[in-house]
């Protein structure tokens, strides 16, 4: 594991224990072994070091090219297990690094599908399909996670005293249904990100449905839930 990603990671869960009101559901639901995808929603600029704090992992994360431009603090990102993404197209370096990434035994990757910070306070942004591509390519466990209070922690400063009122609940994993083509069509990739996106919204208040509200009774038709992995051992509540 990343000697920065650990101190990093241990600091935050400190500062996060001494200072905020965090109350976290479906501890079960996180896999202790074996590749995966996190997937959640976006609040805040924060919101990497939260997920990435449930997952017991030195999990890898897809940010924006932008940030890597100012050379000390691209290389701190790619420490820390971040790797850029240009947004706006298809990034196939973007995806091959994901691939590999998830190849590993225990390989973990964090997506936030809607691609950037929802700063709506309509809920949810419509999801993009880069998380069903990476889905696909690697056909690996998902994990949704619904974010809720993290909105004031947008300085990154904030990690020193992250003062909020943090909600997360953590879905069942789920998988891609075999019925899924390995080149689906732009229709079908909108149905099964739809399906993805839905999982997330399931997980929040009503008011943080957004894009989805209209599909949350919707069946899932393209993803189902995994449930050999849901019973190992969970993660103890106070990390």
């Amino acid at each position: 594991m990343s000697l920065l990603f650990n101190i990093c990671n241990t600091g935050f869960k400190t500062t996060t224990w001494l200072f905020s009101d965090r109350k976290v559901e479906g501890w079960e639901n996180v896999p202790r072994t074996g590749p995966i995808i996190f997937i959640s929603n976006h609040l805040s600029n924060m919101d990497p070091a939260v997920v990435a704090s449930l997952t017991g992992r030195n999990p890898g994360f897809l940010a924006k090219e932008e940030l890597f431009k100012f050379p000390p603090f691209g290389f701190l990102l790619r420490r820390y297990g971040a790797h850029p993404l240009r947004r706006g197209n298809s990034d196939i370096r973007a995806l091959r690094w994901a691939i590999k990434l998830l190849s590993k035994p225990d390989g973990a990757l964090i997506l936030f599908p809607e691609g950037t910070r929802n700063k709506n306070a309509d809920g949810l942004r419509k999801g993009l399909a880069g998380v069903t591509h990476i889905a696909l390519k690697t056909r690996v466990p998902i994990v949704p996670i619904g974010l809720t209070g993290t909105d004031p922690l947008q300085n990154v400063f904030r990690v020193l005293k992250p003062s909020a009122k943090i909600r997360i609940k953590i879905g069942k994993p789920f998988n891609l249904t075999e019925s899924v083509s390995e080149r689906p069509s732009r229709d079908e990739l909108e149905v099964v990100t739809t399906e993805i996106m839905v999982r997330i919204a399931r997980l929040l208040p009503d008011s943080h449905h957004g894009h989805y509200r209209e599909h949350m009774d919707d069946p899932f038709m393209y993803t189902e839930e995994v449930d050999s992995i849901s019973s190992n051992a969970p993660l103890p509540s106070a990390t």
